[in-house]
């Protein structure tokens, strides 16, 4: 993707944050933020925050056709000290449509990957099936983004998944971290 398609992404998320900030204080782009870095370890709640606001990120890139192979923290900024901001698109893979599952009514969307920017990549923050790639094309689930963006989550919270039992969080990172790519949810469907 250009320059050009990338201002349109990163507009398009700007936007997408601010319909859902139920916050009666709306943010005022015309006022010039520095950008923050991620702490090294976050709240609850900020990560809680920060989970819904990558997801609905991660929705828009998925509508657009292309998905990430995997998240890190340096990737993300904290903007307007109110948003989290995807803001390296790097790890942008295209999306396709499943052609051994294109008869079912709703085709999953794999990742495509023909090369990769990074190469190997950061077990710490891969999905297991992106370790085990050993040929070009690769072809994946979407959902080893899921699984990134829970990894992510659980280090910036410094706690296991088993600590965070009966929260909110805890049922969304269970949905990311399935073992089997396809049983992976970004969002719960009931």
């Amino acid at each position: 993707m250009d320059d050009e398609d990338n201002r349109e992404i990163y507009d398009e998320f700007i936007e997408i944050l601010k319909e859902k900030d139920y916050d009666s204080n709306l943010v005022d782009t015309n006022i010039l933020m520095a950008p923050e870095p991620l702490p090294l370890i976050m709240t609850y709640h900020e990560v809680e925050t920060m989970a819904m606001h990558l997801m609905l990120q991660l929705q828009a890139l998925e509508r657009r056709g292309c998905s990430l192979l995997f998240w890190q923290a340096s990737d993300i900024l904290f903007v307007y000290q109110k948003y989290y901001l995807l803001a390296n698109l790097t790890q942008l893979v295209p999306l396709q449509k499943n052609k051994a599952k294109a008869k079912a009514a709703v085709a999953p969307e794999q990742l495509v990957l023909n090369y990769p920017a990074l190469f190997p990549f950061p077990p710490a923050v891969c999905a297991p099936e992106l370790l085990k790639m050993n040929a070009l094309p690769f072809i994946t689930n979407k959902s080893a983004s899921y699984y990134s963006l829970a990894l992510l989550c659980l280090a910036k919270l410094n706690l296991s998944l088993e600590t965070l039992q009966g929260t909110k969080l805890y049922y969304f990172l269970e949905r990311c971290l399935k073992t089997g790519p396809n049983e992976r949810l970004l969002y719960n469907n009931l």
